[in-house]
């Protein structure tokens, strides 16, 4: 029987596009065997990344019942190796029922280190992420990619898009994301400085494609009644002004993919935009601000932009709550 490789991989979708390098390797290492991708319920839209491998949908949270369906799988299928790329708890025991099995593991070193040191023993290999060290720390993306033995350089990951709309992109574009949580909450921006925001781009970029928050329809109207769009669900494409600015309404999955794939860079707010470019190897600034409430806070987002930041091709700065403080600082860096 056909030896299986099985890869753990139900988390968040930043997660998954910063485990993506590390997939490819395995792809690469594995690729005359069959292999199985467990991803989590809120990332199936993402399929089409994987179309040679077999994709099993569980909730990102695992409840006892998904705990023992995984736990049954690996029991009757042929496994002979295992990837442990999202660090939960529970996969960490499997090794110890199934000897037979290579285990290869991302392990987390922390106050609360994942897994107890027991249980190392049973992994047949496994990298640290040190989530105690500030000066001297790897990114995720380097540490993961080292956990894979690499044996050769196909590239079998989906990088045609097969997609169904009418929008013909600007041949050299920038895109821009609109997340809520940064410009509302953190940099206190209502959605008229998010557009003086755009027109200052667009002075800076010949063209700019922006995406939004699906599920907020009154950021939505906003954006729709300001700039020319295209709404991906209807199909209707309307011309509001001169300015070379492309609001994408509905953009999503293989869309959402494509688009940032024939953009020329990136420039968001750091997430899942950011980090799906990097994989595309497009030039990124990372859009970011510090919400400091003391040195320790201060110490945890450095950790966190070591830990998650790529090795390269990465930049990113900070932005202030003052527009135009922000603005003097961005027209250094582009």
């Amino acid at each position: 029987m056909k030896k299986k490789v099985l890869i753990l991989k139900n988390d968040r979708t930043g997660d998954l596009f910063v485990s993506l390098n590390a997939i490819n390797r395995i792809i690469n290492k594995h690729f005359n065997e069959e292999i199985i991708i467990f991803l989590s319920n809120i990332n199936h839209k993402f399929n089409f990344i994987f179309p040679k491998l077999i994709k099993k949908i569980i909730p990102m949270n695992l409840n006892l019942f998904n705990k023992l369906n995984i736990f049954i799988y690996i029991l009757f299928n042929n496994i002979d190796t295992v990837y442990i790329l999202t660090p939960k708890n529970f996969y960490y025991y499997l090794p110890f029922f199934f000897k037979n099995i290579k285990f290869y593991a991302i392990t987390i070193k922390s106050l609360n280190n994942r897994p107890p040191s027991f249980l190392l023993k049973y992994l047949y290999k496994y990298e640290v992420l040190d989530r105690t060290s500030i000066k001297k720390r790897k990114s995720s993306y380097l540490i993961q990619e080292n956990l894979i033995e690499q044996t050769s350089n196909i590239d079998n990951l989906h990088k045609t898009i097969i997609t169904s709309h009418n929008f013909i992109y600007p041949k050299k574009f920038t895109f821009f994301h609109y997340k809520k949580k940064f410009f509302d909450e953190l940099l206190n921006w209502d959605l008229e400085t998010v557009s003086k925001f755009l027109f200052f781009l667009n002075e800076k970029y010949e063209n700019i494609c922006f995406s939004s928050e699906l599920n907020d329809e009154k950021i939505n109207e906003f954006f729709l009644n300001k700039f020319n769009h295209y709404d991906f669900n209807k199909d209707i494409n309307k011309i509001i002004n001169n300015k070379n600015i492309f609001f994408l309404k509905n953009i999503d999955g293989n869309n959402l993919f494509d688009a940032v794939n024939k953009s020329t860079e990136v420039v968001s707010p750091e997430g899942i935009i950011t980090h799906m470019g990097y994989f595309l190897q497009k030039p990124i600034l990372a859009l970011m601000h510090f919400k400091l409430k003391d040195k320790r806070d201060f110490i945890n987002q450095i950790i966190s932009c070591k830990e998650w930041f790529p090795p390269n091709n990465y930049n990113y700065t900070v932005l202030k709550k003052n527009f135009n403080h922000s603005i003097k600082k961005l027209t250094k860096r582009i």
